[in-house]
């Protein structure tokens, strides 16, 4: 049950991606029917045809969904009923997660290797030191003073979630986990000293008794 929640999970995320609150309501709809229809789509979520072939499409470039073709035996027309296909789905998010983790290690040196310079008025940019020396110490946008910006805040929500996606991926054990690790390995320690006593006692034992 939890597998399956957190699947479902990974693929509203994927689908707000993919195209928003939009998206997100046809892969809803499309996980209720199982088997349905672009124009049965457009028509229960009220949302464009083009709309909801363009997210059919991604999610089967991706290997999300798929498809079959029927022929209506009257008409001679052939429908297109799309359905989900999940499979893939653990495999995506991993590699997704792993490009998001390698952007965030990139920003945080990048963060903790320079000094920012900034006027304090929001959508102003930050500038590096070299940048500020250029402009005088002067913002480009509103030419007030710019000052040496803490961005200490920021550097630590970056480790914040480096940290949170190393143990979603498995790359990092939880704190808890290396605790009971350590217990566990001064238990065996502790056994295994107890283990070496009680040989010594019975080897002097066996001596006396000889």
């Amino acid at each position: 049950m939890a597998r399956k929640k957190r699947l479902d999970k990974d693929l509203i995320d994927l689908a707000m991606e993919i195209g928003g609150e939009e998206a997100v309501e046809i892969v809803k709809a499309l996980a209720e029917r199982k088997d349905a229809t672009d124009e049965e789509l457009a028509e229960s979520t009220g949302i464009r045809i083009n709309t909801v072939r363009k997210v059919l499409y991604t999610l089967y470039d991706m290997g999300l969904a798929d498809f079959k073709r029927i022929r209506d035996k009257e008409t001679g027309w052939y429908y297109y009923y799309w359905n989900l296909d999940l499979r893939r789905l653990p495999d995506i998010m991993r590699a997704r997660k792993m490009e998001e983790l390698k952007k965030l290690k990139k920003m945080l040196e990048e963060e903790s290797g320079a000094i920012y310079y900034w006027c304090g008025n929001p959508g102003h940019p930050r500038l590096t030191f070299d940048e500020a020396m250029e402009y005088e110490f002067q913002c480009p946008i509103c030419g007030e003073i710019l000052m040496q910006y803490d961005n200490s805040e920021i550097i630590e929500d970056l480790k914040r979630r480096i940290e949170e996606l190393e143990l979603e991926l498995g790359l990092k054990k939880s704190k808890k986990a290396k605790k009971s690790s350590g217990k566990s390995g001064k238990s065996g320690k502790s056994s295994r000293g107890k283990s070496r006593k009680s040989s010594k006692a019975t080897s002097k034992a066996a001596e006396a008794a000889a």
